[in-house]
C-alpha cells in the first residue's frame, strides 16, 4: 500500500531516476469542491506541495463547489482532461 500511496510514499523518494522521470512526466489532477470532495480536496492540496518540494510539476486544477464527487462530473472532466492530453 505504501508505493501505491504518493502521499506517503513520495516524501521520501530520493532518487534521481524515479524523481527526473517523473518529473518528465505530464501529470493532471482535477478535484472539485462540493460533495464528498473534503477528504480529496485536502490529500489533493498535500500532493501538491509534495510534488512542488521534489519540483515535480503537476497540473493541479480545482473546481468549484458546485462539483461533486460523483460520475456526472466526471463524465464532463474526462472530455476536458483528455483534450489537453491529446492535443
Amino acid at each position: 500500500m505504501y508505493f501505491n500511496s504518493p502521499i506517503e510514499s513520495l516524501p521520501g523518494l530520493q532518487d534521481e531516476w524515479f524523481l527526473n522521470a517523473l518529473r518528465r512526466a505530464r501529470i493532471m489532477i482535477c478535484v472539485g469542491q462540493g460533495a464528498w470532495e473534503d477528504e480529496c480536496l485536502r490529500d489533493t492540496r498535500r500532493l501538491k506541495e509534495i510534488m512542488d518540494s521534489k519540483g515535480i510539476p503537476a497540473w493541479v486544477d480545482i473546481w468549484g463547489h458546485d462539483v461533486n464527487h460523483d460520475w456526472p462530473w466526471w463524465h464532463r472532466m474526462v472530455p476536458h482532461f483528455l483534450g489537453h492530453l491529446v492535443g
